[in-house]
């Protein structure tokens, strides 16, 4: 198949675009990139060049629109840019960004920064007032309805976004990346731009004898970027993923130029109100500003963007013998014929809808098609779906003025509640995936909750995680309209493990547990219960099915297996679809909504599988818990005070919305092919079709037509707070202590000081650790009788005085009593039942000598002991070859506690940090 090419004879009555965004100012920590400027002057000159360009000048966005060092960018405007290309682009879509990247620790989760971003210590959300490229991007793109998508990163750690490539199936999209993932660049030189960007601007204007496509680019900037380096003289080697044929980016540089013809301006009709006065010639009609609607609208109209050089020439000759005729159509005559198709089209009013990330998929997929459905030409409602966490959402609405004024000061950490960053612009509609979540943001009425009403319906500042100084009033009314889909909340066991299909309907999540548990080895799991609604309601359940553990050996058991826990259902899956978790895909049992479920279950070819999917995945058969609500998908109008100036028809136009989504067959078949039940008589869950993924052959056996009753008193607004808090508190702030082997043998093998020693790793370590963080330091080598010394005092600490005590800390020319240490320690941590709620981590790291020393009656005694309740973690670091072996001491106690066991063979200064980080606040970026 050829490459497709925006200025083919079949494509030039197409809309397309390039977004050109270009960072240039920061103000916070982050240096200025004068560089950025030039970049976008060459990649306007490449794009709309008169010879190779595949662009009209009108069809580029940049951001900012006007440079200068004091130019700024902010997110909200960006990602308005992507959406408006995201619905009005059909043919070529080109997205450039040049600017300053950021990644987390583990290299996910790249973030692209723009002028006030900044890095908070806030491991949940260490990046405000950026654009995630997994979450925020990479989800509007693959919605694009262009024929491509093509995408340019010259940023740092722009190659880490490969990680997270994934388009719609089918889609045509190509990603390129200035560097490979983990490669920082230099930030080029202001007259010439960034190295990247100039040497992609030449092969696009000069390219010989043959289209630019996307292939050719690739090949090309890599051989041009390979005499180069990178930051810290890392090889500069650009990076690529591709999804369909090859796309042409220029043409060829020796082709004769096709001259672009002027894309005609329709003048406004005549006023019947006055009369046409006749005139020899007309006036021109006025120019009209290049705006995204204006372009739109001309490339409605029939005149090619480009003609032919023979045709251009023949015209030429032809231009004054049929000039006077056409400037006599001048008026009506004219307006008639070159309007576009459907008339002289307004701009349509924009919905925005608000939804769970388990729903986002699905409610876009009706979105898009209630778009579509007219076929007059105009599109009167245009609907614009994103996503949000549910616990954002939710105070979001509670504290509702904070979307119109965000508070004037956060505090340092950034943790504050600011909507239009944590959720996005006000919603007119919003569809969470569960009436408990409406419930929650309107524990007072269905106005939303007031400051005082947040705090007594026991969801307040400080249970989200935010400062209490930023609790807004409420502004909006929240009115449930009723249900579009239902989907009930599962249990899905692979059907390789053993459980009783007695079990499968009409019993708690208790009894469903302890049935599969207690005959193998299972790992529960559910996506992060902040993210979305149905994982909220399934964790509730969860903790009241784990009476006998505390939440923070549950969250704890799961973090151990999956870290971090993917923030939907279909996330969660994808994860166990990668193949590279097999041991764990075997025997886990997910909390996932049913048509999830149901949805990965389909065979390979099968329309509706999911892209990740994959033959790693086992045939996992539904159990219906009864203690665990319905995901009833309510249907919100969302109407703000003072949005008075078009009230009447953006009400009707939500409710037009609504009534097509429940009433006509083509939105409910959105939902029951996604595995949703639709809506019956009486506006309850239907039967299944016989059409529904739920009835499919590989969902013969796995899901049930019969929905078991919910009961009573589940997912109420105080329990679900309530777990709420207890999760967030599971995980964290923390208690950590630490043991080290300060023995003389230690000093004689050269593991106590420099690089990669004792101190120095357990110093590294402690940048996982906060303020908020208990924590102490023991010694172990001591006389006999002794118990190990308090080097830093258990309890809270600051990490700068931690450290420097551990980088001073003294051999002692003592035996250490690695037994007696380990003892002390297990007692200390539980001893306090007050925080028995908290993640709880000991470390000992010694030189192994002292370790193996430990007589095999003191190894059954500490093994015993490190499996009894109330849950600690203990993680072993043996600088001796061979410590963690199974069946090892180190390695029965990992086993024993859900620790692990770290040794020369592991990478032991990330691997400590990294365990560390599972217990302690602190900012490991």
């Amino acid at each position: 198949m050829p490459p497709y090419d925006a200025r083919g004879e079949e494509n030039r009555a197409k809309r397309h675009r390039a977004v050109l965004i270009g960072v240039e100012h920061y103000t916070g920590a982050r240096n200025d990139l004068p560089a950025v400027a030039t970049n976008l002057r060459l990649m306007r000159e490449a794009l709309t060049d008169g010879a190779t360009g595949v662009m009209r000048p009108e069809d580029l966005v940049v951001v900012p629109e006007q440079g200068g060092p004091s130019a700024t960018v902010s997110p909200l405007r960006v990602r308005a840019a992507l959406n408006s290309a995201r619905d009005e682009v059909d043919g070529l879509l080109v997205v450039y960004f040049a600017g300053h990247g950021i990644v987390r620790p583990d290299g996910s989760d790249l973030n692209l920064m723009f002028t006030d971003s900044r890095v908070t210590r806030d491991k949940s959300h260490p990046f405000v007032d950026t654009l995630s490229w997994r979450d925020d991007v990479m989800p509007e793109l693959r919605n694009s309805r262009a024929d491509w998508v093509v995408v340019i990163l010259d940023c740092c750690f722009a190659g880490n976004a490969l990680a997270s490539f994934s388009p719609a199936a089918g889609q045509n999209f190509a990603l390129l990346t200035a560097a490979e993932p983990g490669v920082e660049i230099p930030p080029g030189d202001p007259g010439t731009g960034t190295e990247f960007t100039a040497a992609l601007h030449r092969l696009l204007t000069t390219g010989e004898g043959e289209p630019v496509t996307f292939t050719r680019v690739v090949a090309g900037i890599r051989r041009a970027m390979a005499p180069l380096k990178a930051v810290d003289g890392h090889p500069w080697i650009p990076d690529e993923l591709r999804h369909g044929d090859d796309v042409v980016l220029a043409g060829a540089a020796d082709a004769e130029p096709s001259e672009p013809a002027p894309a005609p301006v329709p003048p406004s009709p005549p006023s019947p109100a006055r009369p046409h006065s006749p005139s020899p010639v007309p006036a021109p009609p006025a120019e009209v500003p290049q705006t995204a609607v204006t372009a739109r609208r001309r490339r409605g109209t029939a005149v090619p963007r480009r003609l032919p050089p023979a045709l251009l020439r023949r015209m030429k000759r032809t231009t004054t013998m049929i000039v006077a005729g056409v400037v006599a159509l001048a008026g009506v005559g004219v307006w008639l014929l070159l309007r576009p198709p459907g008339g002289d089209c307004e701009s349509p009013m924009e919905l925005r809808v608000l939804t769970d990330p388990d729903l986002r998929s699905t409610v876009q997929k009706a979105a898009d098609a209630y778009r579509e459905r007219d076929g007059d030409g105009c599109r009167t409602v245009g609907i614009n779906v994103y996503d949000a966490k549910a616990t954002d959402a939710v105070a979001a609405f509670r504290s509702s003025s904070l979307w119109q004024e965000p508070p004037a000061a956060c505090p340092a950490s950034g943790d504050c509640l600011r909507p239009q960053r944590d959720v996005g612009a006000q919603p007119d509609i919003w569809i969470p995936a569960a009436g408990s979540a409406w419930q929650r943001a309107t524990a007072d009425g269905t106005s939303g909750g007031t400051a005082s009403a947040a705090a007594g319906a026991g969801e307040t500042a400080s249970d989200t995680g935010k400062s209490a100084v930023e609790t807004g009033k409420s502004v909006v009314d929240l009115d449930r309209l009723g249900s579009i889909a239902y989907t009930p909340m599962v249990l899905g066991v692979p059907d390789t493990l053993s459980l009783a299909q007695s079990l499968q309907t009409d019993d708690p999540l208790d009894a469903i547990v302890s049935g599969l548990t207690g005959v193998q080895d299972v790992e529960i799991l559910r996506p992060d219960p902040e993210a979305t609604e149905g994982a909220l309601l399934a964790t509730d359940a969860l903790y009241a099915s784990s009476d006998s553990e505390r939440v923070s050996t549950v969250e704890q058991g799961m973090a151990q297996v999956l870290r971090p826990m993917p923030t939907s259902a279909r996330g969660l899956m994808c994860a166990l679809a990668d193949g590279t978790l097999s041991t764990l895909e075997d025997r886990a049992a997910v909390l996932v909504p049913e048509q999830t479920l149901a949805q990965f279950n389909l065979s390979a070819g099968v329309a509706g599988r999911p892209d990740c999917a994959t033959e790693a995945l086992k045939h996992r058969v539904a159990y219906y818990p009864s203690d665990v609500p319905m995901l009833d998908l309510p249907f919100v109008r969302v109407t703000w005070d003072g949005a008075d100036r078009d009230a009447v028809a953006r009400r009707a136009a939500v409710d037009d919305f609504h009534d097509w989504l429940t009433t006509d067959p083509d939105a409910q078949k959105c939902f029951t092919d996604d595995g949703f039940r639709g809506v019956g008589e009486g506006g309850g869950p239907a039967t299944p079709e016989e059409d529904s993924v739920l009835r499919s052959e590989d969902n013969a056996t796995a899901v049930r037509e019969r929905i078991p009753a919910t009961g009573e008193g589940t997912g109420d607004s105080a329990s679900l707070s309530d777990t709420l808090s207890r999760y967030r508190k599971a995980l964290g702030p923390g208690r950590v202590l630490y043991l080290l082997d300060n023995s003389t043998s230690a000093v004689s093998k050269r593991v106590w000081d420099g690089t990669g020693g004792i101190k120095e790793l357990v110093a590294r370590s402690m940048s996982s650790l906060s303020a908020r963080d208990s924590f102490g330091v023991r010694t172990t080598a001591v006389g006999e009788g002794k118990t190990a010394a308090d080097l830093v005092e258990f309890g809270p600490n600051r990490t700068a005085g931690a450290r420097k005590a551990v980088t001073g800390a003294k051999a002692a020319a003592f035996d250490a009593r690695i037994a007696e240490g380990l003892a002390t320690a297990l007692g200390t941590l539980r001893d306090d039942p007050a925080d028995l709620e908290q993640p709880q981590l000991l470390v000992l790291v010694t030189d192994g000598e002292d370790f193996e020393a430990v007589t095999d009656e003191e190894q059954e005694e500490l093994v015993a002991d490190a499996g009894r309740k109330p849950h600690v973690r203990i993680v072993t670091v043996s600088l001796q070859n061979g410590a963690c072996a199974p069946g090892r001491f180190g390695d029965r106690l990992a086993e024993a506690s859900a620790g692990r066991c770290l040794d020369p063979a592991d990478d032991i200064a990330v691997g400590l940090a990294a365990e560390v980080a599972k217990t302690g606040t602190g900012d490991a970026e």
